[in-house]
């Protein structure tokens, strides 16, 4: 299977747009210069396995949707971990919190 580095470039910058976070912000959290984020954006060079893998934590994305645009098929548990991991641990908690929060309203009107 041939990797279209267009469409994984597409992929990126659409995902990045969604979660609102700048080139470099994510060339940051990638470890990597912006300049080198904006080539992999731009679809004009390819990536490491680790830049791939830090691109898929950073951005919430299966390898599998970035290279090939496969539906993602994780389940939510998978979801909510790979969200939650990139911060720190009181920040988790208090998502945590705000999740039991909220679902404990839904069992009392739902």
């Amino acid at each position: 299977m041939c990797i279209d580095w267009k469409m994984v470039s597409k992929r990126i910058y659409q995902q990045r747009k969604k979660l609102r976070m700048s080139r470099e912000e994510v060339a940051e959290k990638i470890g990597r210069v912006p300049s080198y984020y904006g080539d992999i954006e731009r679809g004009t060079c390819g990536m490491s396995v680790d830049t791939l893998v830090a691109l898929s934590n950073t951005l919430h994305l299966s390898v599998d949707y970035i290279l090939y645009g496969a539906a993602e098929e994780t389940d939510i548990y998978e979801q909510i971990c790979r969200s939650l991991k990139n911060y720190d641990i009181r920040i988790q908690n208090r998502a945590l919190s705000l999740m039991d929060f909220y679902l404990k309203q839904e069992v009392k009107t739902g």
